[in-house]
């Protein structure tokens, strides 16, 4: 069973990844072409079968005994590292490193099946985030040995929702891949985790809220975060998510607000890296009729990475995490739409623009200057929904 999930996965890997693209931390702002182009929202407001992916508690609100999503998001990162006058950092004072790794493809796959008015299940597979660089074209920064790290996650979940009275709840076992190649080598993983979903709709308002278990991966003879010590620590958490969302509905339009907490300060491995809780706050607007609909977004959430230089250890922290993942994308903003071609068949698109960098001021008592890790992003989300 083990082999044939990870086969599985590897096949939809094969679609196609990139190395950074970190956006919320580790993690997609969200992960279907309607919660993208609305800031990545979802936790309340339903959307078809990538609710499966948001907060399984909604998809017992579905109209149809199935409906199926099947969509990619093409993220296109502009990674960049700079330093001025750090002493012991890599590269040259004042030269700009763009980091070389690719665009990439992430798929998103969900089916969700209402058996009755009161219960309903789904099976949801989807790329959850990843980060990561590659500057070893650039000799000064250390050519072949220069940082190279590529952190790739991917998750399949069952969704299980029951409702009464306005009322749902869901649990969803994870099963989650995990892939992380570094100058070290490649290590993959296969681990377990859960999510779980409460929704409640009244007059149009709608509740939702979500939390997704942090997840640990074992990447031995790869990873350390431990590198001051004589212990080695090789596992890497997918940090846990606690979300909370509310919208409203009104004729054609919808308006949604999320928030989510991501735990980075008690995950293993971004712990040690000293990061930091993200808060991230979302918007999102629709405007639907029966053949199409428009959906405009916004997302913010403060980096997570440290910044605060006080000890040798903080100071690798700091320049590891701006050199190796730089995540400090903050703001995104977001727009899309969907086409109706039949009473079975939709189209979904989305486009995403986002920005973020953190200069770091490193104390003179640690070598003095500064550096600067900068992580700019476009994307493009289709998906072909089906419901019947």
């Amino acid at each position: 069973m083990k082999k044939t999930i990870k086969l599985a996965v590897v096949a939809a890997l094969a679609l196609g990844a990139t190395s950074a693209f970190a956006t919320n931390g580790t993690s997609l702002i969200g992960y279907g072409a309607k919660s993208r182009a609305m800031g990545g929202t979802g936790i309340s407001n339903f959307q078809g079968a990538e609710s499966a992916f948001t907060n399984p508690a909604l998809i017992t609100k579905s109209k149809k005994n199935t409906e199926i999503t099947i969509g990619a998001t093409i993220l296109m990162p502009s990674v960049t590292f700079s330093q001025t006058g750090v002493a012991g950092a890599p590269g040259v004072s004042g030269t700009e490193y763009e980091s070389t790794a690719g665009n990439g493809m992430i798929p998103a796959v969900a089916v969700i099946n209402k058996v009755n008015d009161s219960f309903a299940w789904g099976l949801a597979l989807y790329g959850v985030g990843g980060m990561g660089v590659d500057y070893r074209d650039d000799a000064a920064m250390g050519g072949a040995g220069a940082p190279n790290d590529n952190l790739l996650l991917m998750r399949m979940s069952i969704p299980l929702a029951y409702t009464v009275s306005g009322f749902s709840a869901a649990i969803a076992p994870v099963i989650e891949y995990g892939s992380l190649g570094m100058t070290s080598g490649t290590t993959t993983d296969i681990a377990m985790g859960f999510e779980a979903g409460l929704a409640y709709e009244i007059s149009g308002i709608s509740l939702g809220l979500d939390y997704k278990s942090a997840v640990t991966h074992d990447f031995k003879n790869t990873f350390n975060s431990n590198l001051l010590t004589a212990t080695p620590q090789s596992k890497l958490d997918t940090p846990s998510v606690l979300g909370l969302g509310v919208s409203y509905s009104m004729d054609e339009h919808t308006i949604a607000l999320d928030y989510k907490m991501i735990g980075n300060s008690s995950a293993q491995g971004f712990e040690d890296f000293g990061w930091e809780d993200q808060t991230v706050l979302a918007i999102g607007y629709e405007y639907a009729t029966p053949s199409w609909a428009a959906r405009v977004g916004y997302n913010y959430g403060e980096s997570p990475l440290p910044s605060d230089i006080t000890t040798g250890l903080s100071f690798n922290q700091a320049l590891g995490s701006a050199m190796q993942f730089p995540a400090v994308t903050e703001s995104h903003i977001t727009l899309g739409g969907s086409y109706t071609f039949t009473e079975q068949m939709s189209v979904d698109l989305a486009y995403m623009f986002a920005t973020g960098s953190q200069t770091t001021e490193v104390p003179a008592s640690f070598g003095g200057g500064e550096f600067t890790a900068t992580n700019d992003q476009q994307s493009l989300s289709v998906a072909l929904n089906y419901g019947f």
